[in-house]
């Protein structure tokens, strides 16, 4: 079987879905119910379609966004995925780890601002698009299986994870980008009094205050960071269930995690902690702000603040942008300049007075991890015999048949 055959109804999948965490190779050490069980079968990888579909599913692009409503300060993209994004800016990046190596799957870019063709699979023939897709916009990071320390990883199924034959995915969440996209349109719209509630005073907002343009109610910077990473874990984890349900409906065992330590896995990925002056910020941590050449946040040190704010701006209403000439060539607000001025303003007060950016959030984080791996099985025919799906049985004969 391939990707470009393959379906499965929506219901029956959803009703089947249920969290396996026990991978061919495994070894459950817990005698709690007497299931403690060692595996006996070889451990193998998911070929290329599995890992493209479970890919796709979980950030590929569909087409367009249907842009039926018009932002005050606009989206950021008009990218139309498998999974919804807040504002359409994208703040997720999908890397995953198997035998093979480590890797980032990019999203297919759509090349114009405004995409002639806004649906991209329309018919069971568009579906080769999943395969091309996964090896144009595959990019290797390294070889073999990411070593992620075993003491990192929760006690409780640390001879489960990362294991020969399995697959780890790690979504990144970029936060700054929507950091400053969110700014905009909260400005604009609610016309926040942006406060600095450690210092009681604007957070380089004052003369607009005083003056009455931002006359909304306050917002702190405490409480404006806090918005990120709901936003943010929402798009990770519509994009684990996609995922997840279509490892149901491939007869392929899928786990969520959040006990591991994150932070050792985001540098074993090479990610850059930026450190924080104590003296201005002493209970700040490092800021992970990006993978050098690959994955950059939009701040210090890959580029400045006023530079991450006018990158955003210019993807709203620049000649390249959405809104823009090239885009749909839609008059900007009078008040488009000074609110990019306003968010440049804060920005840089929070950076200037802080040393971070965000103050309390990352500018990039893992929000969990999520393994796919073909079933032990015999364990499950042992114990839970009632939930061992057709798929499941049939999946090595259906994917893997020489």
């Amino acid at each position: 079987m391939n990707s470009l055959d393959f379906d499965a109804p929506l219901l029956e999948t959803i009703f089947q879905r249920r969290t396996k965490r026990f991978p061919v190779g495994g070894e459950l050490r817990s005698k709690r119910g007497r299931l403690a069980f060692s595996s006996e079968g070889a451990p193998y990888s998911l070929s290329e379609e599995e890992t493209a579909l479970l890919c796709f599913s979980a950030t590929g692009t569909t087409g367009a966004s249907v842009e039926e409503i018009r932002h005050l300060m606009g989206h950021l993209t008009v990218t139309g995925r498998t999974v919804g994004s807040p504002c359409a800016s994208v703040p997720m990046q999908l890397l995953f780890t198997d035998d093979a190596g480590t890797y980032y799957y990019r999203s297919a870019p759509l090349e114009d601002a405004i995409p002639g063709r806004r649906v991209r699979i329309a018919c069971p023939d568009d579906r080769r698009l999943i395969l091309d897709d996964f090896r144009r916009h595959t990019i290797k990071l390294s070889d073999g299986r990411l070593d992620i320390p075993r003491s990192a990883i929760g006690a409780a199924f640390e001879s489960l994870v990362n294991l020969p034959g399995t697959t780890l995915f790690f979504p990144i969440s970029d936060t700054t980008q929507e950091y400053i996209n969110l700014l905009m349109t909260g400005l604009a719209q609610f016309k926040w009094q942006l406060w600095d509630e450690v210092r009681d005073c604007p957070a380089g907002v004052g003369s607009w205050i005083r003056d009455g343009t931002l006359d909304g109610p306050r917002m702190t910077i405490y409480q404006y960071d806090q918005m990120l990473p709901w936003l943010c874990n929402l798009e990770a984890g519509m994009a684990f269930q996609n995922s997840s349900l279509v490892a149901t409906a491939l007869g392929l065992g899928a786990f969520l995690m959040h006990t591991i330590d994150l932070p050792t896995v985001m540098r074993c990925i090479g990610m850059r902690f930026e450190p924080v002056d104590s003296a201005a910020f002493p209970q700040a941590a490092e800021n992970p702000v990006g993978i050098d050449g690959l994955l950059e946040g939009h701040c210090p040190p890959y580029m400045t603040v006023d530079e991450a704010v006018d990158t955003i701006a210019q993807r709203k209403w620049g000649d390249t942008g959405i809104y823009g000439r090239n885009g749909y060539d839609l008059l900007r607000p009078a008040f488009y300049d000074e609110i990019v001025e306003m968010t440049r303003s804060f920005c840089n007060y929070v950076f200037s007075t802080y040393g971070r950016l965000p103050k309390y959030t990352d500018a990039m984080f893992i929000p969990a991890l999520f393994q796919i791996h073909h079933l032990e099985a015999p364990f499950y025919e042992k114990h839970f015999p009632e939930y061992v799906t057709p798929q499941e049985r049939d999946h090595k004969m259906n994917w893997h048949a020489t």
